[in-house]
C-alpha cells in the first residue's frame, strides 16, 4: 500500500460513488403523506395529504403500483388502490393527477363508515366546525 498510485479507474469509481450517494436537495425535503391504514383515520390522512407537490413517480414510490389506472370523468388520470383488507375493513382510494402528473386530489371510500370524501374537501374544512368534517360542507343556498 505504500506505493499506491491511483489510476483513472480508481478516480472513476470514486466519482461515481460520490454522485450516487450525494443527496438531492429537492427530494430530501419532500413531505410524504401518511398511509391509509387501520391505525390512521382516513379524515386525518386526507386533511394532511400534501396536494400539488407529489409527482407520479413519488406516488408510485410511496403507494406502490395501483390496482387500476382509469381516466376520471373530468379527464384526469386516476390511480385506484385498496387498503384495510388485512384488518377486515376494506376501503378504496384514488389519486387524481393533473395533466402535469401532480396529485391534485385524493378520493377515499370507507366501507366501515359507508362514506366517501376527498382531500380537497377535508383540507377546506380544516378549522371549520368539527361536525362539518363528518357531514361534509353545507350548501349556502
Amino acid at each position: 500500500m505504500r506505493n499506491f498510485r491511483p489510476n483513472t479507474a480508481t478516480f472513476a469509481v470514486i466519482s461515481l460513488l460520490l454522485i450516487l450517494f450525494t443527496p438531492v436537495p429537492g427530494n430530501a425535503a419532500k413531505q410524504m403523506p401518511p398511509d391509509f391504514s387501520f391505525e390512521n383515520d382516513p379524515s386525518e390522512v386526507l386533511a394532511e395529504y400534501p396536494l400539488g407537490t407529489i409527482t407520479e413517480q413519488d406516488a408510485f414510490a410511496h403507494h406502490g403500483g395501483p390496482i387500476l389506472k382509469e381516466v376520471l370523468p373530468n379527464g384526469n388520470q386516476g390511480w385506484v388502490y385498496k387498503s384495510g383488507e388485512d384488518a377486515g375493513v376494506p376501503s378504496f382510494y384514488v389519486l387524481q393527477f393533473s395533466q402535469d402528473g401532480i396529485v391534485i386530489d385524493v378520493l377515499h371510500k370507507d366501507y366501515r363508515n359507508k362514506i366517501g370524501h376527498s382531500a380537497l374537501q377535508y383540507q377546506y374544512l380544516v378549522g371549520k366546525d368539527p361536525m362539518s368534517r363528518t357531514l361534509g360542507p353545507k350548501s349556502d343556498q
